[in-house]
């Protein structure tokens, strides 16, 4: 009896399992709504497809090529029209919060990596035109700054200017850059002077004249500006 009665219970826990997995996927509507405040350009959608490739290969398999894993319900392709048909809200939220065996990267992936693999996912389908974003009272400020590597400390450093001017608490990230995609040496914030430092390890391989290419990405609220140089 006792034996009868714990089959039933696997079995109605794997029958729940199954019709909660079955179960379509609704997402909020003012999460639906949501539109991404940066542009899907070509560098983000290059940011996004490393993402891909790194993070979401292994179930939804390469995009136009239906090779994603058997799962119930099935991951899908991005490419295809299930995923095509929905706002980019949609996507952004279902990517953040996860559900069954999709994974939640709501606390690894930052806001504008999530918006990079939405703008990866769209370069899917040729007839797809971004929203505009509203950005209310907001200006957006212009971004620009200088590199300089200092040998005595090993460290790159970037002095930003917002609007012509250099300003504390500027986000300030840079990577190294190869043909296996990149190599995070940091984050920081710019400092009083409008400058920021960051790490770079003597030792990392070059190429044949031991210059590495580093891409520098600076942040102010929705503005952004990134350029690689080779040093």
């Amino acid at each position: 009896m006792k034996m009868k009665n714990y089959i039933l219970l696997i079995f109605f826990v794997l029958n729940f399992g199954f019709v909660v997995n079955a179960q379509e996927w609704t997402v909020p509507a003012e999460e639906a709504e949501k539109v991404s405040p940066y542009i899907f350009e070509e560098d983000m959608v290059a940011d996004g497809e490393v993402l891909y490739e790194n993070s979401c290969t292994s179930c939804h398999g390469t995009p136009t090529e239906n090779n994603f894993m058997p799962f119930s319900p099935p991951p899908g392709d991005p490419a295809s029209e299930q995923f095509q048909s929905q706002p980019d809200g949609a996507l952004f939220y279902k990517i953040q919060k996860g559900r069954g065996v999709m994974p939640v990267f709501e606390n690894i992936l930052a806001g504008e990596e999530i918006w990079s693999l939405v703008a990866y996912i769209r370069s899917f389908n040729k007839e797809y035109v971004q929203p505009e974003f509203d950005y209310g009272d907001e200006v957006l400020s212009e971004l620009k700054f200088d590199l300089d590597f200092d040998e005595n400390i090993d460290k790159l450093v970037v002095k930003v200017f917002s609007d012509g001017e250099v300003e504390e608490g500027i986000d300030v990230s840079a990577f190294v850059v190869g043909m296996f995609g990149k190599f995070p040496l940091g984050k920081t914030k710019t400092n009083e002077l409008g400058l920021a430092y960051l790490d770079v390890d003597p030792s990392l391989p070059g190429d044949k004249q031991g210059n590495l290419d580093i891409l520098v990405r600076v942040k102010k609220g929705y503005a952004i500006e990134k350029a690689i140089t080779s040093m």
